[in-house]
């Protein structure tokens, strides 16, 4: 496969990574399209008849595009797409098969496109005019089977989500952590309170969230000179750290710390992921396997297989918690 502009395919846009130097235009004799099949039937993730997959080209980056980093962040190699794999993996496990979806948080709209994509009603929140700006224009670009389906794209505050109405949603994400930037323990209480809130009975509730454990290991790894450093000591230590970076606040998670707040908020818990599992940490490594289809296809699968260890999870470089009201 020749070196080129690097691509992407599709609905399950991370599973690979795609460069040629000429036009693809038939899919089924596509390399990549043929191990998206396998990874398919493997799985048995997909019923094409309610979670379409989709086979158009994407350019991730275009010459003249604003790049928006959160955009970018989920599909910008390998490793950061085991992130948005594994959660839409689990995503499409325990939503119900259709329904109206707060992604609170959800940045400039990658799951809420995808979501719009399989058929969902989806309202976006964020609290950053660029975000909810990028995400309008993104989604109009879709059929308009699929850009009908953004209900409403609103900046706000996942901690006052007072402009819905109690037990509004069929199911509710606030994924990628945002809880993660909100440092202050009783307001993340008021935070995960409010999902819940505007969450039908029984909704699913889908929290993700930076841990802290993978944030020390990459500070070992790639930033150790923050170890002497006082104004990161905070950070380090104790996993929470204020304005160290542009105003940036920060609380990094135990795996049992994100599950006590979410029960103590009214959920039961039904799953615990480690959304980049055993990649955690290994990114030149998860990588370098992507460059080989079928390693990658074989390396994904154990990463899923493997993502709800406990000890996988309280690893991860994020932590996924899937839980029900009541």
């Amino acid at each position: 496969m020749q070196r080129g502009t690097e691509k992407r395919i599709g609905y399950f846009t991370t599973l690979y990574r795609v460069r040629t130097s000429g036009k693809i235009t038939n899919f089924q004799n596509y390399i990549g399209f043929k191990v998206l099949n396998r990874f398919q039937r493997i799985l048995a993730l997909i019923e094409i008849s309610h979670w379409t997959l989709t086979t158009e080209i994407e350019f991730m980056k275009k010459e003249n595009e604003v790049e928006i980093g959160e955009w970018n962040r989920l599909v910008k190699d390998a490793y950061n797409s085991l992130e948005f794999l594994v959660t839409m993996h689990y995503l499409r496990k325990h939503l119900p098969e259709t329904g109206k979806i707060l992604d609170a948080g959800g940045g400039p709209g990658r799951y809420t496109l995808e979501l719009c994509r399989a058929g969902y009603h989806v309202v976006l929140l964020d609290i950053n005019t660029t975000y909810m700006t990028f995400a309008e224009e993104k989604i109009k670009l879709e059929p308009k089977s699929v850009s009908s389906r953004l209900v409403a794209s609103v900046v706000g505050d996942v901690r006052d989500l007072s402009r819905f109405d109690t037990n509004d949603f069929d199911a509710v994400l606030c994924l990628g952590g945002p809880l993660t930037h909100i440092s202050d323990e009783t307001e993340r209480i008021q935070a995960t309170s409010e999902l819940v809130r505007v969450a039908k009975p029984g909704a699913i509730i889908c929290i993700s969230v930076m841990g802290y454990l993978a944030m020390l290991r990459t500070v070992l790894s790639r930033a150790s000179q923050e170890l002497i450093m006082p104004q990161y000591w905070e950070l380090i230590k104790e996993g929470k750290g204020n304005n160290l970076v542009q105003d940036s606040l920060w609380h990094f998670f135990r795996a049992f710390e994100l599950q006590q707040l979410a029960e103590s908020c009214g959920l039961t818990t039904l799953e615990m992921v480690g959304c980049e599992g055993l990649s955690t940490g290994l990114f030149e490594a998860t990588n370098s396997v992507a460059e080989d289809p079928t390693k990658w296809e074989r390396w994904v699968e154990l990463v899923l297989e493997t993502a709800t260890e406990p000890a996988i999870v309280d690893m991860a470089a994020h932590i996924l918690y899937i839980g029900r009201v009541g």
